[in-house]
């Protein structure tokens, strides 16, 4: 997770979120704090800037956010960057009222860091590989890489690889063996099953709607399940080892019970198995839960007595 001097969800209600990312303070919407009412109203006044809807999901940043832009040539000043583990990830506002990190899936590369040691641990002979599917500006690409793993980043969006690129380099891990490649994820994943190409981990945080390099669309409900079969197959290849996967989401509707069963369809069956669910939360700073997603994990261990 994060240290607290590095995040902090400071409040929620109202349908905004208030955090604090190193010495910046946002205040952005956030849908799933409709239901909640603000506890600390004396914090709000101090936010470094706001995140004001203007049309349907886009909107715009009212007040300082002259460090806070997602592209370097646009930044005045040092950039914000917030610690987790060995890597630095570069706060940035887009209009759409994203920052460039989810700090929810903190716990994730947490995760990600232990299974990329049983997968040393059991093949010791060589790095693991890591498939990072939407794999955005590279938190969990870098927790793997920090590990010891070679992982291949993919993404839809151009300028959000290079700013992955930029976390790397900021983080000192820009000589790690991480493939940055600009892809439709699920066509991607198709052409490495029939090149042969298999992983130890594949990681899946797909968006409840997008679009690859080419226009194509992708919409959660209709291709979650052909996303997932695609997956399961990637980490089939390898005997013996030790293999995980990784699927969140943030769909509305799609709980952790959901979750688990379109991961538990595709993982390889194994006694030695381990499958789990659970919601992504952001712990406020007063204890309370902010809801934001859901995920589901499993792991396996896999050798000849298995």
């Amino acid at each position: 997770m994060f240290d607290p001097d590095q995040y902090q969800l400071l409040d929620f209600g109202d349908g905004r979120k208030l955090e604090r990312f190193g010495d910046a303070v946002l205040d952005r919407t956030s849908p799933a704090a409709a239901d909640a009412s603000v506890i600390h109203s004396e914090l709000w006044s101090n936010a470094t800037a706001r995140f004001e809807l203007v049309k349907g999901s886009k909107g715009e940043w009212v007040g300082d956010v002259s460090r806070l832009s997602a592209d370097d040539a646009d930044r005045h000043g040092e950039p914000c960057v917030v610690n987790h583990g060995g890597s630095r990830l570069i706060v940035g506002v887009n209009g759409a009222g994203n920052v460039g990190l989810f700090p929810e899936q903190a716990g994730n590369w947490d995760w990600i860091v232990e299974q990329v040691s049983l997968c040393q641990q059991a093949l010791p002979a060589r790095a693991p590989r890591v498939l990072n599917l939407f794999a955005y500006t590279g938190g969990a690409t870098l927790a793997a890489a920090s590990a010891g793993a070679e992982v291949a980043h993919i993404d839809s969006s151009g300028p959000t690889v290079q700013w992955a690129k930029r976390n790397a380099a900021t983080s000192g891990m820009d000589d790690l063996p991480i493939r940055w490649l600009v892809d439709d994820a699920m066509k991607f994943a198709a052409r490495e099953i029939k090149r042969g190409n298999f992983y130890d981990g594949v990681i899946a945080d797909p968006p409840t709607y997008g679009h690859g390099p080419k226009g194509k669309a992708f919409k959660f409900q209709q291709h979650v399940d052909d996303l997932m079969q695609l997956c399961g197959r990637l980490v089939s290849g390898y005997e013996p080892g030790h293999r995980f996967m990784l699927f969140s989401c943030h769909a509305p509707g799609f709980g952790r019970d959901e979750a688990q069963d379109v991961l538990g369809e595709v993982v390889p069956n194994t006694p030695h198995g381990q499958l789990n669910s659970g919601p992504l939360l952001l712990e406020s700073s007063d204890g309370r839960n902010l809801a934001a997603g859901v995920f589901a994990r499993w792991s396996a261990s896999f050798g000849r007595e298995a």
